[in-house]
């Protein structure tokens, strides 16, 4: 209130202290020093003025300090000149900055719609430019697949065209085929026709011949033959041992064509040039077989149908030392031989003109007969199909005793097969010999091209030795046949050869060590038609020898 009335009211208070006032000081209004004539009583800070004079005693109390505040007003009203001064700038330079702020603001909103503009168009070209690689692509897109589309179509094309050719192709080829397949099973079955006429054929003529032979044997028999007979008695430097080899060796194919001319012929040979008409290598026999090798002892021939079949003296084996052998040839060429034994007993064995032996019968010492088979008689045709069923079964020697061996021996008599069989159909059918279950001498392995045995190994066949033997004794009519076999080394018609030969001095060691009757004994070699091993190679196990007890499948 005092700088209130110092600053702006003394003047007014002055002038009031004339004025006379009454009343209390709270009801009394405060001096009016504005007035032209202040009312009294007033108050002037709660104190009662009642007069000018007293207004004017407080107002010259008040002049100095009134001074003082005027300057106290003037400083201040310079500060607040130079506060406005300096509000001025600092609103210039607000203004100033705002200017500034708002031409930044200007600038950079250009210089960002300079930017966005700018990026606008970098994006639109980016844009246009994208579009018109998308084009492009597109456009490209559309020409690959139209291009492909179009290799597709020639490929279509060309893979129907090709598919039309390579059926039109097959079309033909089969056409072509069954034209062939026609032709051939024509001459197939025309081939079989002829086959079949030609077994039919040598069926007869074998049968001719075997009537021709029983005829003549009967005759014979009789008294009434009037064939050549040759006697001679057989001294032990004539006989081949089963430890050596044969004098002469094996031939096989290509062997050169010799003379006919009997001097250099053995027996068996001029028999069979007696019996057949030719031995020579390459010369055809009066039955069509041709000649294919020639050792001697042995000639290999083909018969018409491509099979291969061992020729040889089957007696050879039956004569012994001391044996006195009366041979009988009949005009035929068939042959009847009666072999006498130092004890009495004899062997009596007719063969076809080829040498084969047809019909064997034993007359012990005693006289008693026994007919171990007969080829003579009409043979019944063998229908493979209609054969029992027959497990393969390979059963060695060596790894049984004599017990077993006799058992295995006796299996097929057991067997319940109650056909019987050809010695011929025997030996040349596989399907029928395998009615009678082979043992492998397992201790006999051949050397390579060989055909004898050492006497050891001979020796190791003791246990099937005794054992045929005992089978013998308890059935004088009992026939074992002794397989030999080869391995594949060489041709087919040396190994059959050599097979054989084998098969004969595998029965020699069982007769030479065992005394095994020779007479019951038949020998066949095979060649290499049943490896044990399927191999190609030199392999001793294909190199071997085997036995079966046939009696009960011969008639």
């Amino acid at each position: 209130m005092k700088k209130l009335f110092r600053s702006t009211t003394a003047l007014g208070m002055s002038l009031a202290l004339a004025w006379p006032a009454t009343g209390f000081a709270q009801d009394l209004d405060t001096c009016n020093v504005t007035a032209e004539i202040p009312l009294f009583p007033c108050t002037v800070d709660g104190t009662v003025i009642r007069s000018a004079e007293e207004l004017s005693e407080i107002v010259a109390e008040t002049e100095v300090p009134q001074v003082q505040q005027q300057d106290s007003v003037a400083v201040e009203r310079g500060n607040v000149d130079a506060q406005e001064e300096q509000a001025r700038k600092d609103a210039e330079a607000a203004a100033a900055a705002q200017a500034q702020a708002e031409a930044d603001a200007a600038a950079q909103a250009e210089a960002d719609a300079a930017a966005k503009a700018e990026a606008d168009a970098a994006a639109q070209a980016e844009a246009v430019a994208a579009a018109k690689a998308q084009a492009e692509a597109d456009a490209a897109a559309i020409e690959a697949a139209r291009a492909e589309a179009d290799a597709e179509a020639a490929n279509q094309a060309q893979a129907d065209a090709d598919a039309a050719a390579a059926a039109q192709a097959q079309a033909d080829a089969d056409a072509a085929a069954q034209v062939e397949a026609e032709r051939l099973a024509a001459e197939q079955a025309q081939a079989e026709a002829d086959r079949a006429a030609l077994r039919e054929e040598r069926a007869a003529e074998r049968q001719a011949e075997l009537d021709a032979a029983a005829a003549a044997a009967a005759a014979a028999a009789e008294g009434q033959s009037n064939g050549e007979v040759v006697t001679e008695e057989i001294a032990e430097g004539q006989l081949r041992s089963s430890s050596e080899e044969f004098e002469t060796a094996v031939t096989g194919d290509g062997a050169e064509a010799s003379s006919d001319d009997d001097s250099g012929l053995s027996k068996f040979e001029k028999a069979l040039l007696l019996g057949l008409g030719a031995v020579a290598v390459g010369a055809v026999l009066k039955n069509g077989d041709k000649v294919l090798s020639r050792s001697g002892d042995r000639v290999v021939v083909e018969d018409p149908n491509g099979d291969l079949r061992v020729l040889k003296d089957d007696d050879a084996l039956i004569r012994r030392a001391g044996d006195q052998v009366a041979t009988e040839t009949f005009d035929d060429g068939s042959s009847r031989s009666i072999v006498t034994k130092p004890d009495g007993s004899k062997i009596i064995t007719v063969r076809g003109r080829d040498g084969t032996v047809l019909r064997r019968v034993n007359i012990d010492a005693q006289g008693n007969e026994y007919v171990l088979f007969d080829d003579l008689a009409q043979e019944e045709q063998v229908v493979v199909t209609e054969l029992p069923p027959v497990k393969q079964s390979f059963a060695a020697v060596g790894t049984q005793d004599e017990a077993a061996l006799r058992a295995a021996l006796e299996a097929e008599m057991n067997a319940g097969q109650d056909r019987r069989f050809s010695l011929r159909q025997v030996r040349d059918i596989k399907q029928v010999r395998a009615l009678a279950p082979e043992l492998e001498l397992d201790a006999v392995r051949f050397e390579t091209g060989s055909a004898a045995i050492r006497p050891e190994q001979a020796r190791s066949l003791a246990k099937i030795g005794r054992t045929l033997s005992e089978l013998v004794a308890a059935d004088p009519r009992t026939v074992i046949l002794v397989e030999g076999h080869t391995d594949a080394v060489g041709s087919a018609t040396y190994n059959l050869a050599l097979s054989d030969r084998r098969a004969e001095t595998v029965a020699l060691a069982l007769t030479e060590y065992f005394d095994v009757p020779p007479e019951n004994m038949v020998t066949q070699g095979y060649g290499e038609s049943a490896l044990k091993v399927l191999t190609l190679a030199d392999e001793v196990k294909n190199r071997r020898a085997v036995v079966r007890n046939i009696t009960n499948l011969l008639r």
